[in-house]
């Protein structure tokens, strides 16, 4: 029983070994996938996950305690996963204003909770490598240790009832296919939001329902239209979109013309997906 419990872990560490550091290329085809290389880190908007990788010379000493030998390269990497997982956070876009590493500064609170949810990070077991220790870690956006809920507490709801037609030959839809493939420019945020023409807000953190917000976030980004319609954060009612313009000091937020705006909210069963987070965001990788 033993025996077959190293084969397994053994089988499973070198399946890890091999993927350890990410096919950026494959994941890019149908993930939006942010790379900081000075860090050995991503950030993958369509998983809503950050990883972060170390790789450090290990030689084990016939003549040292291994044990402690060990001990100490798996304190070292450990901490500075630890540290690549805070630097690689201050890269994620919040909104259209701010990006995560100027809450350090600006609000000490938020500082203590994503230092606190590194601290919390999933850690890999170490993988072994002629010469070589590596590890990595990931950190969620979303779920209960995720660091999206910390930027989602004070948003103002806000009700689209004005826009509903009471008329039974208007479509509703149960998934919204934004494309911004016009907009290269664009980047993916946690605090995504739509406009209309008249500046009206059509959709972002104050529409959807704060159970859904903190388990799945305002939406989904995904580098491919293929990867959109077979999402399965979408049904088959699919209401697509290309907006007319970008906006925001950075641009994350996109404007949809008037038009498409009353298409897409006349009708109140449309409004329970956008409730739902049902919004798949197009966005090419570069």
């Amino acid at each position: 029983m033993k025996k077959l419990g190293l084969l397994v872990f053994f089988t499973w560490s070198m399946a890890w070994s091999v993927d350890f550091f990410w096919d950026i290329q494959k994941a890019k085809s149908v993930e939006v996938v942010q790379s900081i290389p000075e860090y050995q880190s991503f950030i993958n908007w369509t998983q809503g996950k950050i990883r972060s990788e170390v790789k450090l010379p290990y030689t084990p000493n016939a003549d040292a305690n291994i044990g402690k030998t060990r001990a100490k390269i798996e304190s070292e990497i450990r901490e500075e996963l630890r540290e690549r997982l805070m630097k690689t956070m201050g890269y994620i876009q919040i909104s259209d204003i701010f990006l995560l590493r100027d809450y350090y500064s600006l609000q000490t609170q938020i500082r203590n909770e994503l230092i606190e949810a590194a601290n919390h990070a999933f850690y890999y077991p170490l993988v072994q490598e002629k010469g070589f220790m590596k590890g990595m870690a990931e950190l969620d956006f979303f779920g209960p240790k995720g660091i999206a809920q910390i930027f989602f507490r004070d948003r103002n709801r806000i009700s689209l009832s004005n826009y509903i037609r009471n008329q039974r030959d208007i479509l509703w839809y149960d998934g919204i296919v934004i494309d911004v493939f016009l907009y290269p420019q664009f980047l993916p945020s946690l605090q995504f939001r739509v406009y209309d023409e008249d500046d009206n807000l059509i959709y972002g953190p104050e529409v959807v329902d704060d159970t859904v917000l903190m388990e799945r976030g305002v939406c989904q980004y995904v580098a491919s239209l293929v990867a959109a319609f077979q999402s399965q954060r979408i049904g088959n009612r699919i209401f697509y979109v290309v907006p007319i313009a970008i906006k925001g000091r950075n641009p994350t937020e996109v404007v949809i013309s008037r038009r498409d705006a009353r298409k897409l909210l006349a009708h109140a069963q449309t409004h329970n997906a956008l409730r739902s987070a049902r919004v798949v965001v197009v966005k090419p990788n570069p």
